[in-house]
């Protein structure tokens, strides 16, 4: 049996955290969530196909303003460094209301934030009945005004990477500054609690910059934000992983993502666009996903997968090798990913 089982991060949420958090997710919602959870957790395995992703990445902003020490971005040509026209994004996000999607989420490989249009491009999402609209952001252009825009529209779910605590910060999200940061990421739940809103306030990290003191990390981040969550460091300035043969992507099951200049790809780790499926001025959403994401799917299943450029080297279809990390008194095992320069 071909494995589709993938992790690609950690949660430091205890038993009631996590039954807190999912309230909160799905408050308002709760059968439609109910119902996306499952087919996210159980689709994959099934190999069944859902009849539109359950998840749309969509990158507004392939800009970035940061030279993080651990990116893609600064080891690799992206190819796209712009803004999403609005009207592309208005005609994209009305056909994922028509067909019920659950999840929009403000991600991939720049700063949403960063665009112009974002609290409109939240309220529109929210107007054509998306039920979860999501924004990862590195917080550097938060500001109050910013903060009550976005979570005034209606935004679901914020994460903000929050990489270590003082110097361990500043040496991995240049050029910002740990104290800045954090007073934005406060700014975030003071106007969320002002403001009455449902937002799920989380923020992520990597591994090795709080392996020094997670615990220490993890009491403050629980005192300000609802979730907190780390993820295995990936190298990408030299690091090459091994892949697993027997591994099935369970996100061409999941998800489809959509570069700010409208190009489909299968995943948000095709960080060069070495695949590009085709581009939503042509092809809709639905017919992207049914047609082009359906390739993507059956040559997995025939188990091709490695012919696959972005595949053959991608993390989350990589061997892996167990860690064991102690948190909250607790040890449990983790994992990290296996490398060429290690065997």
């Amino acid at each position: 049996m071909k494995r589709s089982e993938t992790l690609a991060q950690f949660s430091c949420e205890t038993r009631w955290e996590y039954l807190k958090n999912e309230w909160r997710r799905g408050r308002g919602k709760l059968l439609a969530y109910l119902a996306n959870r499952y087919a996210w957790s159980r689709y994959p395995g099934q190999r069944r196909v859902a009849p539109f992703p359950l998840n749309v990445d969509i990158e507004v902003s392939s800009v970035c303003q940061l030279k993080c020490t651990h990116c893609f971005r600064q080891y690799m040509d992206i190819g796209e460094n712009g803004f999403m026209p609005l009207e592309m994004y208005r005609a994209i996000v009305e056909e994922c209301g028509r067909m019920g999607l659950f999840t929009l989420k403000f991600s991939m490989r720049g700063e949403p934030l960063l665009h112009p249009d974002i609290v409109e491009m939240v309220r529109l999402a929210k107007a054509a009945g998306i039920k979860e609209v999501w924004i990862n952001t590195n917080g550097g252009a938060i500001t109050e005004e910013l903060a009550r825009g976005i979570i005034g529209a209606g935004v679901d779910w914020i994460t903000m990477s929050f990489d270590g605590l003082g110097e361990h910060y500043e040496a991995v999200r240049i050029p910002l500054k740990y104290e800045e940061s954090l007073a934005k990421l406060k700014i975030l739940r003071r106007v969320r609690d002002e403001l009455g809103a449902n937002t799920l306030l989380n923020v992520q990290a990597i591994w090795s910059a709080i392996s020094h003191d997670p615990q220490g990390y993890i009491r403050l981040m629980k005192s300000i934000v609802d979730r907190v969550a780390y993820n295995p460091d990936m190298h990408f300035d030299h690091n090459t992983v091994v892949p697993d043969p027997k591994f099935v992507c369970p996100r061409l099951w999941q998800r489809l993502c959509i570069t700010s200049a409208g190009n489909y790809l299968m995943c948000p780790s095709d960080f060069k666009m070495q695949q590009v499926l085709g581009n939503a001025a042509v092809t809709g959403v639905k017919q992207a996903w049914d047609e082009l994401q359906g390739r993507q799917r059956r040559l997995h299943l025939e188990g091709r997968r490695l012919e696959s450029p972005v595949c053959s080297v991608c993390h989350h279809g990589a061997m892996k090798k167990k860690v064991t990390v102690e948190l909250d008194g607790e040890r449990r095992e983790d994992y990290t990913y296996e490398s060429k320069e290690e065997n």
